[in-house]
């Protein structure tokens, strides 16, 4: 299973694709969310915001968890600034 996490419009974006969201405030709340749900899923979809506030941390779950894959996005709010193919960076991730 896929989830994606981070602020209200990547979430939604995501959630158009047919993805599970989790909107999050904070990268606290979303190191809480996974720890408590790596069983849950096996692919992590984080906005870049979230995510560089808990780099440090996700390097360490990356390691303890090598079938995990956790991947770092563009928030919606940062792709107004350039275009991102967002479809493009889940067939990377997934392999297809």
């Amino acid at each position: 299973m896929y989830i994606v996490m981070g602020d209200k419009y990547t979430t939604l974006l995501f959630k158009l694709m047919g993805f599970e969201g989790r909107e999050v405030g904070s990268g606290r709340e979303a190191l809480e969310y996974i720890k408590k749900n790596l069983e849950n899923y096996n692919v992590f979809f984080i906005s870049s915001k979230i995510a560089s506030a808990i780099r440090k941390e996700l390097d360490e779950l990356r390691v303890r968890n090598p079938k995990k894959i956790f991947v770092e996005v563009p928030s919606v709010e940062e792709s107004m600034e350039r275009e991102v193919n967002y479809l493009q960076l889940v067939r990377q991730a997934l392999g297809g």
